[in-house]
């Protein structure tokens, strides 16, 4: 069968001009660049301080990282690591980068979102704290937000890493937003604080102001400065990231500005304090909204401290009267399963507690961290020798752990204290080891 007539020839392309394809090439050009504008630099990271000279508020805290500094180039530091401590926003990785390139020192950075387990502590923060860079420069090494070791997989960091410090020979920074955190305390000893407060509002404003002129932009009014500075609480990345959404594209920044007042954390000590001396009753409802703690440890707080608030018997009556119907609600949490109660839980706790006073004390009182909460941390190796004990006991005895913990191990150490024949007769059969003999005793 012949296909010749159904095959028809492809058309010939048609020639164009080169004038006329240079200038459609270049209209796709700019419809393309149109479409897809190159993204902006945030202005927190384009005008984030280099130099120590760069850097905004907290003079001393500035002075005393120099000094320590000052210390390694020298070659003769009392304190190997420096332990930098503040809120967010203050400037704890800035000022570390800032005191390297002063220095002339190479990072090697250890963030929260890495891996940072024991091991790899060890490999990274070890080898780098033992030997110098390429370029043959001494190497800073960072660990930021140490209060973010925990868990499973970072079990024995801290551990790993107050070896590292012991046995540096490089500068090391460490930085956290809370040096009261458990897992700061096992290198809180080996380090030198520096705590860096928040910015002052009038520092910051002269910052922000200071970025909008390198921007080219107008300011109609300096109290909308002040109010981006005032509603950052302290937290200068955050202010600069206001002012970038009110200004960039604009020529003047002016008008009513629409901000979000953000969620802030605080901490039990505050939280204490703004609970006892608060009279407004919804302004006191919220204060546990911000508050980050288990509402068991609030509560053991509370307890812990109203009797230092509180100087009068009937302020302090009414007070514990609501702390323990708040810890009936509790019971009831845990009993039910019914999260619901929590409600009543973190009213009782806050509002009924601040108004059981008949007047706000506005004296300063040094609030006591819960003594049953560290009797319970001082005591957990014996709890758990217990626990040993009772748990080769029971199926011998056919009673529960709790049982023999609560009532049988302290007559069987009473028995063991005056006559040890006597107490090994008795626990002959429960395959106990030396150990836990001579704890029996």
């Amino acid at each position: 069968m012949d296909l010749t007539n159904w095959i028809k020839p492809a058309p010939k392309e048609e020639k164009i001009p080169e004038a006329i394809d240079a200038d459609r090439r270049l209209q796709t050009a700019d419809s393309e660049e149109k479409l897809s504008p190159p993204a902006a630099l945030p202005w927190c990271e384009k005008y984030r301080p280099e130099t120590i000279s760069d850097f905004v508020g907290n003079p001393n805290a500035i002075g005393a990282v120099k000094k320590w500094a000052d210390t390694w180039c020298t070659g003769k530091p009392k304190k190997k690591a420096l332990l930098v401590y503040g809120n967010v926003g203050t400037g704890k990785t800035c000022l570390s980068y800032a005191i390297a390139d002063e220095c002339g020192w190479d990072v090697v950075e250890m963030n929260a979102s890495d891996k940072r387990t024991k091991d790899i502590i060890e490999k990274i923060a070890g080898y780098g704290s033992q030997t110098h860079s390429f370029s043959g420069k001494t190497k800073l090494i960072l660990v930021e937000e140490i209060e973010g070791l925990s868990g499973v997989r970072e079990r024995g960091a801290g551990q790993a890493l107050a070896k590292v410090i012991k046995e540096t020979r490089a500068p090391i920074i460490i930085t956290t937003n809370d040096v009261k955190n458990k897992n700061v305390g096992s290198v809180s000893k080996l380090c030198e604080k520096v705590p860096l407060k928040k910015i002052s509002p009038a520092v910051m404003s002269s910052r922000l102001a200071w970025i909008l002129d390198q921007e080219g932009i107008k300011i109609d009014d300096k109290k909308t400065l002040e109010k981006i500075a005032e509603n950052s609480g302290g937290d200068l990345r955050c202010a600069i990231n206001d002012l970038q959404a009110a200004a960039q594209g604009e020529s003047v920044l002016g008008g009513e500005l629409m901000l979000e007042q953000r969620d802030r954390p605080i901490d039990i000590y505050k939280a204490l304090q703004s609970i006892f001396k608060c009279t407004d009753y919804k302004k006191c409802r919220r204060i546990l909204w911000d508050l980050n703690e288990e509402p068991r440890s609030v509560v053991q707080w509370m307890d812990e401290n109203v009797p230092v608030e509180y100087p009068t018997r009937a302020e302090r009556s009414r007070a514990f009267n609501e702390l323990s119907r708040a810890d009936i609600f509790l019971g009831r949490v845990m009993n039910r399963q019914y999260w619901g109660f929590l409600r009543y839980v973190n009213d009782l706790t806050s509002v009924g507690v601040s108004f059981a006073k008949d007047k706000p004390y506005y004296d300063f009182k040094q609030y006591k961290f819960p003594s049953l909460i560290w009797k319970m941390g001082a005591s957990r190796g014996k709890r758990a020798k217990d626990n040993a004990v009772a748990t080769k006991m029971s199926p011998v005895v056919h009673s529960s752990k709790t049982d023999l913990t609560r009532d049988y191990l302290p007559l069987l150490r009473r028995v063991s204290r005056k006559d040890r024949e006597a107490a090994d007769a008795l626990v002959a059969g429960f395959d106990l080891s030396e150990e836990e003999m001579q704890f029996l005793d």
